[in-house]
């Protein structure tokens, strides 16, 4: 099946719209300037590649600008230009967004952070701070350019954007959608730049990538997008093809969490897996877009592992970034960089390396250092992130190779479970103690001793949220009995770990000593914790993790959002193995703000803290190793809006007395769903009156089940989760229900 590139929107520091973007680019011009967006008088670095005239009234409806940023205007407007190129109306054709970032309305809601950890007596829902979450942005733009039939939010922090395309490309091969919109947003803010400026990574000049000289990334922001969809959906409309998305892979180095590993190996092996997957060789490769950050060690490194990848035909393939134009906007760069590189097949131009003067002899590759006009069979676009997780795509000249292979649907199972929580660290078995009676949880953190699962000499930069996610995963991976030391299977296992907000105090401790002090009191150790993908990327760090590692959030359905995600991933052969689950960590923050004003709901029980992770493989592997299947998947779906028959295709349970309904919170919008269901019948169980009430609730849900269906308590269970316009439902059977199994 091809996938056709049919609409690109960008906005960039270099002007609103894909079309002046490259045309500013090729030109050579670049957008740094000093910062005007908030004061930097007191640093040392004090230029950006800032988008100058853009507020959130430009796209929020009459009257709701406060809660609403200008990372959701930039995506409403690149999310708007790339379906109207394509001639796309989602009102009339079912379509599915997928958005990458780290910011969202950070820059909106730091000052009040920063106040509040003063006054911690004032927290409040303030309507202001519906911006904060992670997945606000796309429910902003499903609001104002939608609606979408479902979105996902996630976050691998620099490499966000590709994973989202990557996630849409998956979502197409498995015939999931018909059509994607997806890529990339972020925004500038106080805690990025002048967390950057900490860990000594910013150049005080424009930047130059690959450069001898090189000293340091310059900071952009903005949003890049891109509809994909099959050939023949496309064609049956009469849709023009850009490019094809010909390929594309995804990788955790399991190194660091902010250096990247130095021999460019880990990022080698991404680059041959991804153009394994489009079926060409270095010999069709004819430009890569490189991520080229401009410091040190990620262009040193990213040499080393292009010369690894394309062997003898390194010395031919033309390399540039454009981060030397527009900065490193961070989640958008993967979304605006694919952009680009569709946009260079399509025009036939190679865009230059700007501030490349002298090139660093770690850094010998062939730059191109001005435009030139080239015929381009397949493009090659990289990104890499914190934490390690690297992704690259590559594109291609549409109809020129042949038609790739269709992928495979594999048979997907759930061979181990684990909580960490009220009633301590749970395996398989003893997660089932959740559907129990029993009393309440306490308020507040959860008893957890990290030393008593942990190696602390090697797990002292992870900061309560990293600790609780490397534990669950570790326990999941034991308990299905996986081996991460056995040939192959590290490379193969990957983990998502949902978290609805964020490390949010850990947010505001960092920004009232930045308000406080100043920014050179910024902490270069606390810095990379705020990133939302931290915690699963700690873990993979810690346990040799190295598939596909990120973040997803979705507000209270944020673990059945993930754990639908690692089961899309492993059903086309994204990876063999994938750990999924949630942490939520306990905060006033949490509690009194975010949770009420972004969910309507101002108690529903007692708050607790916890996390979750369930062990999703594809039954194949899972039985060539000698694995024991727990659970199969059956059926699962995801939507926006009220869809009273939402739950209409879902297989009827196995028989009376023998399913379960599972939720993580009570929730009335669910009840009715069910009842509208061959389901109505089956009793139902809410994990919140013994697991906490907390966001990740959904994800000791799914432990639980897996628990019940493993100790034949039960042969089906249909786990339901939802927040505010959304709804997932995952249908579970026993492994032992079918013959064979």
């Amino acid at each position: 099946m091809r996938i056709w590139v049919t609409g690109i929107g960008v906005v960039s520091p270099l002007g609103r719209g894909a079309g002046v973007t490259m045309d500013r680019l090729v030109a050579g011009d670049r957008a740094f300037g000093e910062l005007g967006l908030f004061p930097v008088a007191d640093m040392r670095v004090r230029i950006a590649a800032e988008v100058h005239g853009l507020t959130a009234d430009l796209v929020a409806p009459a009257g709701e600008a406060e809660g609403w940023s200008r990372t959701d205007a930039m995506s409403v407007l690149a999310v708007r230009e790339a379906l109207g190129q394509a001639g796309l109306d989602p009102r009339a054709k079912p379509v599915d967004l997928i958005l990458g970032g780290t910011t969202a309305g950070m820059f909106e809601t730091e000052d009040t952070l920063a106040w509040l950890s003063r006054e911690p007596s004032a927290i409040t829902p303030f309507k202001k701070m519906l911006s904060h979450p992670l997945s606000s942005t796309a429910d902003h733009v499903h609001e104002a350019a939608g609606p979408f039939r479902r979105t996902r939010s996630l976050c691998s922090a620099c490499s966000s954007g590709a994973n989202a395309l990557l996630l849409g490309a998956a979502w197409l091969r498995a015939g999931l959608s018909d059509c994607v919109i997806a890529g990339g947003a972020d925004g500038l803010c106080r805690l990025t730049y002048t967390g950057f400026a900490a860990l000594s990574a910013v150049d005080a000049n424009p930047c130059r990538p690959f450069d001898r000289r090189r000293a340091g990334l310059n900071l952009g922001e903005g949003a890049g997008f891109l509809v994909i969809e099959p050939e023949r959906t496309a064609r049956a409309r009469g849709a023009r093809p850009i490019a094809e998305l010909r390929g594309w892979s995804v990788g955790a180095e399991a190194h660091h969490i902010t250096n990247p590993e130095g021999t460019g190996r880990a990022a080698a092996r991404v680059m041959r897996a991804a153009l394994a997957r489009a079926g060409i060789g270095p010999a069709d490769l004819d430009y890569v877009n490189a991520h080229g950050t401009a410091t040190p060690l990620n262009d040193s490194m990213e040499a080393a592992a292009l010369r690894e990848a394309l062997g003898a035909e390194v010395d031919r393939v033309p390399v540039s970034s454009c981060k030397g134009q527009i900065g490193h906007t961070l989640g958008a760069a993967g979304g605006i960089e694919a952009a680009i590189s569709a946009m260079a097949i399509d025009r036939g131009v190679l865009p230059p390396t700007i501030g490349l003067e002298e090139v660093d002899p770690a850094c010998r590759l062939v730059h191109v250092t001005e435009a030139r006009s080239a015929k381009l069979r397949a493009v090659m676009s990289n990104s890499f992130g914190f934490g390690g997780t690297d992704t690259v795509l590559v594109f291609a000249a549409p109809g020129h190779f042949p038609d790739p292979e269709a992928a495979p649907r594999r048979s997907v199972v759930l061979t181990g479970a684990a909580t960490v929580g009220a009633l301590g660290v749970c395996g398989t078995a003893a997660s089932g103690a959740y559907l129990d009676p029993g009393p309440a949880p306490a308020e507040g953190p959860v008893a957890f001793q990290p030393a008593d699962h942990l190696e602390l000499s090697r797990a002292r930069r992870l900061d309560r949220a990293g600790r609780l996610t490397t534990v669950a995963i570790q326990a999941a991976l034991r308990e299905g009995g996986l081996d991460l030391a056995a040939p192959g299977v590290a490379e193969t296992t990957g983990a998502l770990v949902g978290a609805s907000f964020g490390s949010v105090d850990a947010s505001t401790a960092f920004m009232r000593r930045i308000y406080d002090k100043g920014a050179k009191y910024a902490s270069p150790a606390d810095f990379p914790n705020l990133v939302p993908s931290s915690p699963v990327g700690h873990a993979s760090i810690y346990l040799g993790l190295r598939g596909p590692v990120f973040a997803m959030a979705d507000l209270g359905a944020t673990a059945e959002s993930t754990i639908e995600s690692a089961i899309e991933l492993v059903l086309v052969g994204e990876a063999d193995a994938m750990v999924a689950g949630s942490v939520e960590e306990a905060s006033p923050m949490i509690e009194r703000c975010l949770g009420p004003i972004c969910t309507g709901i101002e108690h529903r029980g007692v708050r607790a803290e916890g996390a979750s992770a369930v062990l999703v493989e594809a039954e194949d592997a899972a039985r060539a190793r000698g694995g024991r299947p727990l659970a199969r998947v059956v059926w699962w779906g995801s939507w926006r809006g009220d869809r009273p028959d939402g739950l209409a295709e879902a297989p009827p349970p196995p028989a009376a007395g023998e399913a379960w309904v599972l939720v993580g919170r009570d929730d009335e919008r669910l009840r009715a769903l069910v009842a509208r269901s061959s389901w109505a019948a089956a009793p139902q169980h809410a994990l919140a009156p013994r697991s906490g009430d907390h966001a990740g609730a959904g994800g000791c849900a799914v432990a639980a089940a897996v628990s019940a269906l493993a100790a034949g308590r039960i042969r089906g269970a249909l786990v339901v989760g939802g927040a505010p316009d959304r709804t997932y439902a995952l249908l579970l059977e026993a492994a032992s229900a079918v013959a064979g199994g």
